[in-house]
């Protein structure tokens, strides 16, 4: 197995999680208290997943370029692909083209994901509001994280978080994820009862399920 392609992170966390990123490399999230003995065994372990999972991403494509801020450069929105244009405008903005202000490019990548944080909050809002009313399941609150492994999460009191990353896929995944989080409002688990509960309200939503797994790794900037 490629070592190079390993990282650790100890936390308090209390259990041990194996998350395979976009440019291939194993992140191993472990207890401060677990030994380098038990998760290099663990690793040998799983060994044959870790390597099916990296050699899935290297087959499509292989590892996801950052981007560079260039002219005609591709960005998705809602699963369309808008190509850069770099002018002397104020404000970031969205017609036929992305456009972004040449001011920005001192720092892009902060300037861009601030963008699609607000377009993230102004979508999903009204997702939540109009699943919410159709199924009677009420949030508390809803935000917009920076997380990179995790699509969404609903906290006990009922607090919906979505990364902003969601908002480049399509409208039907991001109502897929929606109505994921919502159900969890009441069923906290991933029981039969909750996947029913998906069902009935998105009873394609395996399809968009599917284009996650598949696509999931590439919706980065």
């Amino acid at each position: 197995m490629n070592t190079s392609r390993i990282k650790i992170i100890r936390s308090k966390r209390k259990t041990i999680a194996l998350v395979i990123s976009p440019d291939a490399t194993l992140t191993v999230k472990a207890p401060i208290r677990v030994s380098l003995e038990y998760i290099e065994s663990l690793i040998l372990k799983k060994k044959s997943w870790i390597q099916r999972k990296q050699q899935e991403i290297l087959k499509n494509g292989g590892p996801v370029k950052n981007k560079e801020f260039k002219e005609d450069e591709d960005f998705l929105f809602l699963g369309n692909i808008y190509s850069l244009r770099i002018q002397d405008c104020k404000e970031i903005f969205l017609t036929d083209h992305l456009y972004f202000p040449r001011k920005y490019l001192k720092k892009p990548k902060e300037k861009i994901i601030s963008w699609y944080k607000k377009e993230a909050l102004k979508i999903l809002s009204k997702r939540m509001d109009y699943y919410s009313q159709i199924t009677g399941w009420k949030f508390k609150s809803i935000s917009i994280t920076s997380a990179k492994q995790r699509w969404g999460s609903c906290s006990h009191n009922g607090s919906i978080h979505f990364t902003w990353r969601l908002v480049m896929a399509p409208i039907e995944v991001v109502d897929y994820l929606v109505v994921h989080e919502l159900a969890h409002i009441v069923e906290k688990n991933h029981s039969s009862r909750f996947w029913d509960k998906v069902k009935n309200i998105l009873p394609d939503y395996k399809v968009q399920e599917k284009w996650l797994k598949d696509n999931g790794r590439r919706l980065v900037i």
